[in-house]
């Protein structure tokens, strides 16, 4: 219920109160004033007042059902009337009783709305006119003189009944200032409350980023005139979306909490600790010499976030990335502080997570020169700069040519030819990988339909798909359409996802998988050997072939660990019946090597490097076959 409402139904109750308590008063006055008047035989002034007090009888029925106002109003101007009789047969104007006419006004101004109020008034007014015009007119007749006995019982009563009145007058005064002292306390608290909440974080009680600019702008202020140095601190939390999506939001918040408390802990009571939104934190250290002691303090956070947390009875474990920069070294303002520890804290998230990297120029050109290529990309799309290269696949036994894998060059009119692993990595941050693999997938199709129907009806294509393309992607659309618009065979084609993929929406995947493999179309496992290997998934995944990694071929002549490596990975993908392709042959003792230890197909520069697709067919047309093997057919 609001405090609107309550404050109504205790006004309602007291106003009752005052109705029932004024009546009453009224009752006994005109009771007693009757009784007095009785004696006397003044009958007249005895049936006026008597039928006062009896009329207080039904104002009281009113007021207890509720009419407040109405009972008010009766009780009052009944009182005015009998007042009015008694001066009327009595002294006129000269009669005490005229001294009610204030008491009754004091009982008004309790009682009634300003409108009713006035109206009685008026009446009063029109009472007292009456009573003149009577005595000046000669209207009244049988005019009983008051004896001294009846001007000091009326005065009696009637500063009797005004006192009480005043009485309860003054003591709804005071009540009311009590209320208003209390409704003014809680004003002040809820402003308070407010003022912090509006600072402060809900969930953590820490300064949220508005109190955070404050505390660390007055911190600068302060160590300007100091000549001593402010660090801020950017925490990100790397696990908090494992831990929401395991064990929900209730427990995420219990994480936050905990991580607070720990972060507080971390640094002294000087310090500044405040929630900056989601999992981000921002520390501020204050009142520093020395740029060491800002590493000791994020050295003394990573290793407190590495103790397990407790969460629904579960121990969870942990971890952050913290970005650091120095005031005034790396800016002079709240904002660029936050800006530059932002872009550290980042630079930390790349360097594997779980450490802490102070702001440079040198993060600050990455990031520019970053912001630069994605912006370069974006026009790059529109502007159809891409371009595709194609690597001949062999078969190690025969040395027939197989196919080509299609690989994407960037043809920037600045910058030149674009080395892939410049521009994939940020096309996949930016989501542009999507419409990048989707132009790749469509122009491989329609070159591989062309060469198809100048008679390459044994070779196949072969495509990269990036994770983003099926995380971010419709891939079974893009791939149909792809299909449809250049009306090549499925059979011809071949889609290459990396370990990474596969890790990721596992049961979506696997029907993504297998709706495409039902298609026709052949799928293989590129870089294998670099990601989340393992046995489990290549029994469920619906795949073709197997790419062993160059980074395990080139090295294949330099040890036994390698030549093992090698090995093992062919005997697995031999023993669940898959396709090996060798990535990076690069001299023949390599080539011999994979061929011995049963290794199927082969790519890499000792056969040919990647070409565009004009030399690709005049490559194709040749029909060029390695030398086989000596005891190879």
């Amino acid at each position: 219920m609001s405090n609107t409402r309550l404050d109504d139904m205790e006004e309602a109750t007291i106003r009752s109160r005052r109705v029932f308590q004024f009546a009453l008063l009224v009752f006994i006055a005109f009771s007693g004033t009757a009784a007095q008047y009785g004696l006397q035989s003044r009958w007249d002034v005895v049936l006026s007042l008597g039928l006062g007090a009896a009329l207080m009888l039904p104002s009281q029925w009113l007021n207890h059902r509720g009419h407040h106002e109405a009972a008010a109003g009766m009780v009052l101007a009944v009182a005015t009337l009998s007042l009015f009789s008694i001066m009327w047969f009595s002294d006129g104007l000269r009669d005490s009783s005229l001294l009610g006419y204030p008491v009754i006004l004091i009982g008004a101004g309790q009682l009634l709305k300003p409108r009713h109020f006035w109206l009685l008034l008026a009446f009063m007014l029109g009472c007292v006119v009456l009573l003149g015009l009577g005595t000046l007119n000669g209207w009244r007749t049988g005019i009983t003189p008051g004896t001294e006995l009846d001007r000091l019982t009326d005065s009696v009563s009637i500063l009797l009944i005004n006192g009480f009145l005043v009485w309860f007058l003054t003591y709804d005064m005071q009540n009311a200032l009590v209320r208003l002292r209390a409704q003014i306390a809680r004003f002040h608290a809820s402003e308070k409350n407010l003022t912090y909440l509006a600072q402060h974080d809900g969930l953590t009680r820490l300064p949220n980023r508005i109190l955070g600019n404050e505390l660390l702008t007055e911190a600068m202020r302060v160590a300007a005139e100091e000549k001593n140095l402010v660090a801020m601190l950017f925490v990100d939390l790397d696990n908090f979306k494992d831990v929401n999506d395991s064990l929900g939001h209730s427990a995420g918040d219990d994480f936050l909490v905990q991580v607070a408390q720990r972060l507080r802990e971390s640094v002294r009571q000087t310090d500044i600790v405040c929630r900056q939104g989601g999992d981000e934190f921002l520390i501020g250290l204050t009142g520093l010499h020395h740029p060491e002691a800002v590493a000791k303090v994020s050295q003394d956070i990573l290793q407190k976030m590495q103790a397990p947390f407790h969460l629904r009875g579960m121990e969870v474990l942990a971890s952050c990335s913290i970005g650091i920069a120095l005031y005034p070294q790396h800016g002079t303002t709240f904002d660029e502080l936050l800006r530059h520890a932002d872009l550290a804290m980042y630079h930390a998230k790349e360097a594997g997570r779980n450490t802490f990297r102070f702001f440079s120029e040198d993060i600050r050109s990455s990031v520019t020169e970053s912001l630069h290529l994605i912006s370069s990309l974006r026009q790059a799309v529109t502007h159809h700069e891409f371009v595709l290269y194609y690597q001949p696949v062999f078969d190690l036994h025969s040395g027939k040519l197989l196919g080509a894998e299609a690989l994407v060059r960037w043809q920037n009119p600045k910058l030149g030819m674009v080395s892939p692993g410049l521009f994939i990595t940020l096309a996949e941050k930016s989501g542009l990988i999507v419409d990048i693999g989707q132009w790749v997938l469509t122009e491989a199709c329609r070159q591989m339909q062309a060469w198809r129907q100048q008679g390459a009806t044994d070779l196949f294509v072969s495509v990269n798909l990036s994770p983003v393309q099926f995380s971010r992607g419709n891939v079974e659309a893009v791939i149909a359409q792809a299909l449809q618009e250049t009306g090549l065979d499925p059979q011809q084609l071949e889609l290459e996802v990396t370990e990474s993929t596969l890790i990721h929406d596992t049961e979506k995947f696997i029907t993504t998988l297998g709706r495409i493999q039902h298609s026709g179309i052949r799928m293989s496992i590129d870089d294998f050997g670099t990601g989340y290997s393992n046995l489990s998934y290549l029994q469920r995944f619906p795949v073709h072939k197997l790419k062993i990694d160059q980074s395990f071929v080139r090295r294949l002549m330099q040890g036994q660990k390698d030549v093992a490596m090698v090995s093992a990975i062919i005997h697995l993908a031999k023993s669940l019946q898959l396709t090996v392709t060798a990535e990076g042959v690069e001299n023949e003792a390599t080539r011999e090597a994979l061929t011995r230890m049963g290794c199927d197909q082969a790519q890499g520069y000792l056969f040919a490097r990647p070409m565009p697709a004009k030399d690709f067919e005049a490559y194709w047309l040749d029909r060029p076959a390695l030398t086989p093997i000596a005891g190879q057919v």
